[in-house]
């Protein structure tokens, strides 16, 4: 059986961050309950299926590698499957009934041959104590699948990654920078607020490239460095 766990972990392997954690994703105010919702189910006291949808960029696969990555799963036996990656040309899920936490990525991209593996997968973790995890850019009553396949999404908790509120952008870059350890002024960070997208994935690139440019150019954090930086980056 540890031979098959291993083939399914590096067989699923692509798009796997080993590096995401949940204490550096920067939940917003609207988005504690599902924050709280995935804490809970790290706990695995109790069988919790998830449906979490998002926009392009809102966090949804650094979410699902954080959940993986979090030391209560380490002990557990958990996997990761970007289902837009299956073409359908093989029975994908058979032996997953070996795992504790299966975290299906991209959900809305998946081939239309493999609806029934997913319907039967559900069905096979339904009365185990098997945590599934589904991340979607679509709510399930957007999918035109199979179905009995949209009923049993319906059946999952889900929940939705809002977007970052105009008052809290300045709040995520500031989180961004202490955990980048930049040495940003306030007053740069305020400066770069109203210059950028307002979700997480954008904000956190954004202050990454900034970094790598003023590194670059050998230039500090000043809002003209800065606004050199917007004139030449696209987020």
């Amino acid at each position: 059986m540890k031979n098959i766990t291993r083939k399914n972990q590096l067989y699923f392997d692509f798009g796997r961050d080993y590096d995401a954690s949940l204490e550096n994703f920067f939940f917003s105010s609207k988005n504690q309950v599902l924050k709280n919702e995935l804490i809970e189910t790290l706990n695995f006291e109790q069988k919790k299926d998830i449906f979490i949808m998002g926009a392009n960029n809102s966090g949804k696969t650094f979410l699902l590698n954080s959940l993986l990555n979090h030391e209560e799963s380490l002990s557990k036996a958990n996997i990761y499957i970007d289902l837009s990656e299956l073409d359908g040309s093989k029975d994908y899920f058979t032996d997953l009934n070996q795992f504790d936490l299966i975290c299906l990525d991209n959900f809305d991209k998946i081939n239309k041959k493999i609806e029934v593996q997913i319907f039967n997968l559900i069905n096979e973790c339904r009365t185990t104590p098997i945590n599934l995890i589904f991340a979607s850019s679509l709510n399930p009553s957007e999918l035109s699948f199979m179905p009995d396949l949209i009923s049993r999404l319906k059946q999952m908790n889900y929940f939705y990654i809002n977007e970052i509120e105009d008052q809290e952008v300045l709040e995520c870059i500031m989180f961004i920078a202490k955990k980048l350890n930049l040495d940003f002024s306030e007053d740069v960070m305020r400066f770069i607020s109203k210059r950028i997208r307002r979700d997480f994935s954008s904000i956190k690139n954004t202050i990454q490239q900034l970094e790598k440019f003023l590194y670059s150019e050998k230039k500090e954090p000043t809002k003209k460095s800065v606004s050199s930086f917007f004139k030449e980056y696209k987020s």
